[in-house]
């Protein structure tokens, strides 16, 4: 019944505005007025054809159906899986605990600290469906190989599980349990407090074999720093709980100079508590016009697609597949790392505490705060 009032309160509102209109007396226009009047569509379709120039399926056509709007949406979501089981055997390909998509907010930095919560919601610029068949062209082989969601571009926040009571150990932390997509990831911003041990570390790098250390300050990670490109991941996953990032440049001093050093990070992804997408230099909280980043979608694939993406061609492997934009971990202060002298040729470092937690997300019934 209340749909029915619902439906019929629409309909009279509509009515209403078509006589009011009528009222007012509409002009019709000559087809020389109505030449200078400009308008746009709330939805498009579009088709690329195997055979078109840039495809490089030549048996796979794509159909698109998008929208010419602004979605803002606020959620938290318990439980995230997709494709568990199947050809691929045991596991997930996407296994994620506790996920918030909002705006883009200051997170806590320490253990029992809050945040003011997200004053905005995540933002997808121009959503869009997408279907990929197979022979398109051919009615007796045709057929659906792959479906996709996403967004030409998004800017917010990506919170992902909690650090639990015991942040520095892996098994305390909850989110990503598995993940299969493209993630394009730089760090930024991220600060390391050293110690420098003059007889060597511990294996972990958590304490000096003798004494407490030289205290050398924090080694800071930055991206483009010292080099163009430097500390930027352009990361694809498969079903991964783990990743290696190896080359990641960090910038310390030592005897009043800055020493550039190269260092290795073999870190589950637990660790990862927030991503950025976007950016906020108007530190509003809110979005405005220019701070998206471009590409996001989830798919699913009977085959291996390249899907067309903004114009680029981008590659999704058979199952289900999440294309992320570029995003940000940064921000991050990490635990305390011994190092020794031969930290100068390169450390490989495992398990590092970046203190990120997700923000506090109190909106609806299923809440993360």
């Amino acid at each position: 019944m209340k749909g029915l009032n619902c439906l019929a309160f629409t309909v009279l509102a509509v009515m209403g505005s078509h006589v009011f209109a009528m009222e007012q007396g509409l002009t019709a226009l000559t087809d020389t007025e109505l030449s200078a009047e400009t308008g746009q569509a709330l939805f498009n379709m579009s088709y690329i054809a195997p055979s078109a120039s840039g495809n490089p399926q030549n048996d796979i056509g794509f159909y698109k159906l998008g929208m010419e709007a602004q979605l803002d949406i606020n959620a938290n979501i318990k439980k995230f899986q997709l494709g568990c089981g199947g050809f691929k055997g045991a596991g997930c390909d996407i296994d994620i605990d506790n996920v918030s998509f909002t705006g883009i907010v200051p997170t806590r930095e320490k253990v029992g600290g809050t945040d003011a919560g997200p004053l905005s919601d995540f933002t997808l610029i121009n959503p869009f469906y997408d279907i990929a068949i197979k022979n398109p062209t051919i009615a007796a082989t045709r057929e659906v190989v792959g479906f996709r969601i996403g967004a030409d571009s998004v800017w917010g926040m990506l919170s992902l599980g909690d650090p639990g009571s015991d942040p520095d150990s892996v098994s305390s932390h909850t989110g990503i349990n598995s993940i299969t997509g493209h993630l394009p990831t730089y760090i930024d911003n991220g600060n390391i407090p050293v110690k420098l041990c003059i007889l060597g570390a511990n294996a972990t790098n958590t304490a000096c074999t003798a004494g407490n250390g030289i205290d050398l300050g924090n080694a800071t990670i930055k991206r483009n720093t010292p080099n163009q490109g430097d500390n930027f991941f352009d990361l694809t996953l498969n079903r991964a709980s783990r990743v290696y990032l190896e080359g990641i440049r960090v910038r310390t001093q030592l005897l009043g100079f800055d020493v550039d050093l190269t260092s290795n990070l073999d870190q589950s992804l637990k660790f990862i508590h927030n991503i950025t997408a976007g950016s906020d230099p108007n530190n509003n909280g809110k979005y405005d016009p220019g701070e998206s980043v471009k590409n996001f979608g989830i798919s699913f694939q009977g085959q291996d697609v390249q899907w067309n993406t903004n114009g680029q061609w981008l590659n999704a492997q058979k199952g289900w597949w999440m294309e992320l934009p570029e995003g940000k971990i940064g921000d991050f202060t990490t635990r305390t790392v011994y190092a020794g002298l031969d930290a100068l040729t390169g450390l490989t470092l495992s398990d590092l505490n970046q203190n990120q937690y997700p923000v506090d997300n109190c909106y609806s019934n299923l809440t993360f705060c």
